[in-house]
């Protein structure tokens, strides 16, 4: 028999038949199953089901499928809508097999609950792989799969491992050939249809092996809607290995469809590029980087929601000497689709950056990039850190909470009782030029902040050629932009501070204003080594309601 047991009997109930999992000493009472019309199914005896994989088969369209407590074989694949129900996540596990479980688009509406899925290790074709511990298969033409609802479960210790390679599908060269591809994705889950986690932890999954890109490595979804509900995302790792240009979403990886995070836990998730591709390859810039630790929504995504919920202990880092991978978004990146949060904290995330330069990428860094418009409320985004070093190019970071426009209509950000604080920009350089742009806050477009405060953010900038702007807030064109406007009403930018090895370019201690700033009844004090750089010296004093001057063109590679 494939199962392995902690007791002698083991059943589960199929719809309109019952199926045992029997030992030598036959059923254990008390034992549940599910029987119709006198027909009982077993397995392990004279005319039984030998496998969890051979019930599955039996069962019919919204049959209820029962395991008991043990450990059940993987590598099952469902094909019909069926409610798959364990005795609890650290009794009933399904282990093995890659995937370890798979959902056809045949299954339509399909539930899992108070299971254990691991050990699944999945080479897909070679060149891709998907979904180490559960994969939802999309449907034909590429149309969505089976919507899957996963609860009070868990999903730990699986693996994507890409095992070949193909050329480059977009042509990039590295640096003689075309950059070779492969695909780590969606470690612990990979979808393509709606998925909804309902007290379902998502913890210790790899996705790696030698490919080039690994995204997700605990949830990948591609199409679907996302709904993730008390649930925890924890520990999962993208780690592309040997030819790795991208590591990206390490926790939770969402394009196409949307994603709604409620009274849970994204933590301690890492996003890890270390290679040594070359600058530029036949001239061109090789594209490479690591992203958003915690949480990536992109691609065209509906939306992105985010209540009630924890993202701390992310980590993003890139490793290259000799090139220039893009390291940024600690936390979370809601890229080209609005986002709503609140009642969230965002905490100790940490962006290391160990690269030749970051000539053509500047600014690394940040920990939240909002991109698309949104609003953000009663959310803390503190204790966060950005460390960039490079020996002979340059190294230039920003920290906290990015905001840009990148989808043309300029769709304001509002911040409402936002607390951004004590988050820290190191940038190095041995030989070459360091430099930060806003601890706090980079503004690149609309940011409206009312009632919210941003304090105790600190930039260091070290090297033989320095440039440190905006302690709390850097507010101009740089990434994307005009129009740049920023509007503090009722809001604190205090106790911040920029500090450069060159004192004099150090500038902007609260605000390095490059855009339009205006003040109503707020307080901008106490940063060093000044309060505002390029706001109007005629207004009244910094508590007072007031309209910034415009400052001045900024051009970003200058300082160098």
């Amino acid at each position: 028999m494939t199962a392995q047991h902690a007791s002698p009997a083991r059943w589960l109930g199929v719809g309109a038949a019952a199926v045992m999992l029997a030992g030598s000493s036959g059923l254990v009472s008390p034992a549940v199953a599910v029987s119709s019309g006198g027909v009982t199914a077993c397995v392990d005896g004279a005319g039984c089901h030998s496998t969890l994989s051979a019930a599955l088969s039996a069962a019919g369209p919204g049959a209820v499928v029962r395991l008991s407590a043990g450990v059940f074989t993987g590598g099952v694949t469902i094909v019909r809508p069926v409610t798959l129900i364990g005795t609890g996540a650290g009794r009933t596990v399904i282990a093995g097999g890659g995937p370890v479980i798979t959902v056809e688009p045949t299954a339509e509406a399909t539930r899992v609950v108070g299971v254990t899925i691991t050990g699944g290790v999945t080479h897909g074709d070679g060149v891709e792989a998907f979904g180490g511990g559960v994969l939802v298969r999309a449907g034909s033409g590429d149309a969505p799969g089976a919507s899957l609802t996963l609860s009070r479960s868990v999903v730990k210790g699986n693996r994507t491992e890409p095992t070949r390679t193909s050329p480059s599908p977009s042509g990039v060269r590295c640096p003689e050939s075309d950059c070779p591809y492969a695909g780590s994705f969606g470690a612990g889950i990979a979808t393509r249809g709606d998925l909804t986690l309902d007290r379902v932890r998502i913890s210790d999954n790899l996705a790696g092996g030698a490919a080039s890109d690994a995204d997700g490595a605990g949830v990948w979804a591609r199409g679907g809607d996302v709904v993730v509900r008390r649930s925890s995302v924890v520990r999962n790792d993208a780690v592309p290995r040997e030819i790795g240009r991208f590591a990206e979403g390490a926790g939770l990886f969402v394009e196409g469809g949307s994603l709604d995070v409620d009274r849970s836990d994204v933590s301690h998730n890492r996003a890890d590029l270390q290679t040594r591709w070359p600058v530029l390859g036949q001239g061109e810039l090789i594209e490479m980087g690591a992203h958003a630790g915690g949480i990536h929504v992109g691609g065209g995504a509906a939306g992105t929601l985010i209540t009630r919920s924890r993202i701390n202990h992310n980590v993003v880092r890139t490793v290259d000497p000799v090139g220039e991978p893009l390291a940024f978004d600690a936390a979370l990146l809601s890229h080209l689709t609005p986002l709503t949060m609140r009642d969230t904290e965002i905490s100790h995330n940490r962006v290391i950056s160990e690269v030749a330069t970051t000539d053509d990428i500047l600014p690394v860094g940040s920990v939240v990039e909002i991109n698309a418009g949104g609003t953000v409320s009663d959310t803390r985004i503190t204790d966060n850190s950005v460390t960039i070093h490079s020996v002979d190019g340059s190294a230039v970071g920003s920290s906290g909470l990015a905001v840009y426009d990148f989808v043309g209509n300029a769709d304001p950000v509002d911040l409402t009782r936002v607390v951004v604080s004590g988050n820290r920009v190191r940038a190095s350089s041995t030989h070459g030029s360091a430099g930060v742009l806003g601890v706090g806050i980079f503004n690149n477009t609309v940011l409206r902040a009312r009632s919210s405060t941003v304090r105790n953010n600190t930039g260091t900038a070290r090297a033989p050629v320095t440039m440190a702007q905006g302690g709390g807030i850097w507010n101009g064109a740089f990434l994307s932009g005009p129009p740049v406007d920023l509007a503090l009403t009722s809001s604190r930018v205090v106790h911040n501070s920029v500090a450069a090895t060159d004192a004099s370019s150090a500038q902007g201690g609260g605000i390095y204003n490059a855009g339009t700033v205006t003040l109503a009844r707020s307080q901008v004090a106490h940063n060093r080594p000044d309060d505002c750089f390029a706001c109007d010296p005629s207004a009244p004093g910094p508590s007072a309601g007031r309209a910034a001057r415009p400052g001045p063109t900024h051009d970003p590679l200058r300082w160098r």
